[in-house]
């Protein structure tokens, strides 16, 4: 095979297996599936159909990650990377990437973003960091309103995502070990140190999920907005359903408990008490962002079902600029500085996900 080859990291998860058997049909034989369980990866292929494949990865391990590389044209991760081991290797041999776990808070807005753009830029690779859905859809939207408004002074993004969602407990015990991260919020132009889950702002959802409190979070796409937008404030925020969870995290986070609850241990016990759906809605997250310039400001909203096909659906919609050549930059980027807005809500709505970009109103 040529080096046309796409391989999907973490390609037999909930949320690899849908990217995979989105892209398989109009990329016949070039989808690669791949994990540290082999077998895993094959039966998954197999299962997509249209020539998917199977390959043994472990993105811990320099020697597996170049084995597996040979020959592929563009990468996908759907998993954690300690070390970033498979972004460099990838950088490396000037690939197409992407990635939904890119921990960009620890890149922050200093030398360790640099070395990824410049080792991007050196050896010819086009990188786009943070796709899902914040970040991610999240980036595009605010990119939507900037272009609206002519400019992003401050951005504001308020994720509501329900406990009970079917992408299982790996996606609530992730946020619960980030409730200890100590993170920074930029506002006015300055960086202030905050605490996850704190600082309550209400936040009004479409129907039917209505105004929820929303909690700072350590969500990426706030990290490089003053980069990439200009933007003097950046600040993302967090609520769980159901609502009286949420209350219970709060409070404890008040409390100081937060780095218990980070431990192995306790995170399995909240896991297990965490329950289902929230009652008083349909939809399993909300998302909305608003964004204000020179004395306006706009707003976006997505709700959605499955959490996990969103992210899904946005992953594709970065990966396939990638593969179509749509986005040919050298470059570590994040989606609001190469993908078009447009096409990407239009495959979003093709998807059943459908962004509503509200009107346009002046600042009182």
């Amino acid at each position: 095979m040529t080096a046309q080859a796409i391989l999907i990291a973490g390609g037999y998860g909930l949320v690899g297996r849908l990217i995979a058997a989105d892209l398989a049909a109009d990329y016949p034989g070039q989808v690669i599936v791949a994990g540290r369980n082999l077998a895993r990866a094959q039966a998954t292929a197999t299962s997509i159909g249209h020539g998917a494949r199977g390959r043994e990865i472990d993105v811990t391990v320099p020697s597996s990650i170049a084995g597996a590389l040979g020959d592929v044209a563009a990468v996908m991760s759907c998993v954690d990377q300690p070390g970033r081991h498979l972004l460099l290797a990838a950088i490396e041999r000037g690939l197409r990437y992407t990635d939904i776990t890119p921990h960009l808070v620890e890149l922050g807005r200093g030398a360790a973003y640099e070395k990824i753009d410049a080792s991007a830029r050196t050896c010819g690779a086009c990188v786009v960091l943070g796709t899902g859905i914040v970040p991610g859809i999240a980036n595009v939207m605010v990119l939507a309103l900037a272009q609206e408004l002519g400019g992003a002074d401050s951005i504001e993004t308020a994720l509501m995502l329900s406990a009970g969602d079917a992408t299982g407990p790996a996606s609530f015990d992730y946020f619960l070990q980030e409730l200890a991260m100590p993170f920074k919020v930029h506002v006015d132009g300055v960086d202030h140190p905050a605490c996850a889950y704190s600082a309550p702002q209400p936040v009004e959802y479409p129907p039917p999920v209505g105004v929820r409190p929303g909690y700072l979070f350590p969500f990426s796409d706030q990290v490089l907005y003053p980069r990439t937008m200009g933007a003097r404030t950046a600040r993302t925020r967090l609520a769980i359903a159901p609502l009286m969870l949420s209350r219970l995290l709060a409070a404890l986070v008040r409390l100081g408990a937060a780095p218990l609850i980070a431990k192995p241990s306790v995170r399995r016990a909240i896991t297990h008490l965490r329950g289902g759906r929230a009652p008083e809605a349909d939809t399993t997250f909300a998302l909305r962002v608003d964004v204000t310039h020179k004395g306006q400001t706009g707003h976006a909203t997505l709700l959605g079902h499955t959490q996990s096909a969103a992210a899904a659906a946005g992953a594709v919609g970065v990966l396939r600029p990638l593969l179509n050549g749509e986005v040919t930059k050298p470059g570590a980027w994040m989606p609001e500085q190469v993908i078009a807005a447009a096409s990407f809500f239009t495959a979003l709505a093709n998807r059943g996900l459908h962004v509503v970009i509200g009107p346009v109103v002046r600042v009182r």
